[in-house]
């Protein structure tokens, strides 16, 4: 399964992009490439920032809705439902198989930095408890974003979702810059 994470670097202060583009230069790289290299937070020496999973940023993600990306539904440790996320896509079926509520979103329409990441295995794991479960009660949440519609997250009414594990490993990552003049 593949989960896209797109992330906005416009959050940066002045003093932090001045920073940031200090150490990038040491490196002989543009701040953007720079940010995807494990050795440019070696040499920011920030405790608050040793990755760029702790980078302040804003970030967007989902499970991308490929052919063969899939939630499982388990009750009491049995396998009760498989849903293919192109069930999930409300544009394909006359009548919506199941409850979705879709939030539109264009992407690189704001001055930044932007990051994707890619990453393949086991997503997530989330439970929740409830003494009367019904399929017709899970809300998914999606996203659409330019030509892409992602799973966000499943809710259930009344209760609080628990995540539990993830697996999972980067396969893809890029950088690029968007400024006022690509408007």
């Amino acid at each position: 399964m593949d989960w896209k994470v797109v992330v906005n670097l416009t959050v940066f202060s002045t003093i932090e992009q001045e920073y940031f583009t200090q150490i990038a230069n040491r490196l002989h790289q543009p701040l953007h490439q720079a940010l995807l290299d494990p050795f440019f937070y070696h040499y920011l020496r920030l405790n608050t920032i040793p990755s760029l999973d702790k980078l302040p940023c804003e970030k967007l993600g989902g499970l991308l809705g490929s052919t063969n990306h899939q939630v499982e539904v388990w009750i009491d440790g049995k396998k009760s439902q498989k849903i293919h996320l192109q069930e999930l896509d409300p544009t394909q079926y006359l009548f919506p198989l199941y409850k979705t509520e879709v939030n539109h979103l264009t992407l690189n329409d704001t001055p930044g930095i932007y990051i994707e990441q890619k990453e393949v295995g086991f997503i997530g794991s989330y439970e929740f408890q409830t003494n009367d479960f019904s399929i017709d009660n899970l809300m998914f949440n999606l996203l659409q974003t330019n030509h892409q519609l992602l799973l966000q997250s499943i809710t259930y009414p009344n209760c609080k979702v628990v995540f539990k594990e993830k697996e999972t490993l980067i396969n893809y990552q890029h950088s690029y810059v968007v400024d006022s003049l690509n408007k």
